[in-house]
This record gives C-alpha cells, structure tokens and sequence, in this order.
C-alpha cells in the first residue's frame, strides 16, 4: 500500500495540536467570543433569584393553607357558640312549658273538704 499524505489547510506558522489520521477532522474551531466571569456573576445571581422566588411562592401557599385553617376552626368555634346559646334557650323553653302544665294540673284541683273519722 502506498502511503498516504495529508496537507493542512492552515496559513504557514500556526502550530496544530491535532492528531493527523485517517477519518479525524483535523481542523479545530474556536469560538469567536468567550463567556467571561461577569456572565458567570450575573447567570448565578439571577439562578438564586428565580430560586428565591420559587421558594416564596412555596411558603406563601403554606401561609394561606393557614389561613384557611384559621378561618374555619374560627367558623367553627363560633358554631359551637351559637350551638351552646340555642341549648340553653332550649332548656328555658322546655322548664316553661313543664310549669305552665304544672300550673293547668294545679288550677284543676279541688279544695279538700275536712275529713272526718269513722267510728266503727
């Protein structure tokens, strides 16, 4: 087999680190610009805002859970309230009308006659 012969395409005087082989790209390409440490500062500090922001939304939902929960054992406490007043209006009721029929049961009843004693 014959040997085989590669030529660069690169101006005469740039050095190339590239391996010279069969089925290799042997050219190299560097970008035209490069992301420098204020990109770096400002991608991270923006990541940690939105991180931020994202936590707070968390704890705000957390916060109004609990002020759902508040707002119901509040309803709920107020209902009981309510519940023990209607008891006690019941009881009042209830007491009435036991001596309003006490007194019809009284007003029925006839004076005693004096009793006498019998003699065998």
């Amino acid at each position: 087999m014959a040997a085989t012969y590669y030529s660069t395409r690169r101006p005469a005087g740039q050095s190339s680190s590239a391996t010279w082989a069969r089925n290799h790209n042997a050219v190299r390409h560097r970008p035209d610009f490069q992301l420098g440490p204020v990109f770096y500062i400002i991608f991270i500090s923006v990541f940690v805002s939105i991180a931020g922001l994202i936590y707070l939304t968390q704890s705000s939902k957390v916060t109004s859970y609990d002020l759902a929960i508040a707002s119901v054992n509040s309803e709920i406490t107020d209902l009981e309230a309510q519940r023990d007043a209607l008891a006690v209006e019941n009881a009042k009721i209830t007491a009435a009308a036991a001596d309003e029929e006490r007194n019809e049961v009284a007003s029925t009843m006839v004076a005693a006659q004096s009793s006498g004693f019998v003699s065998e």
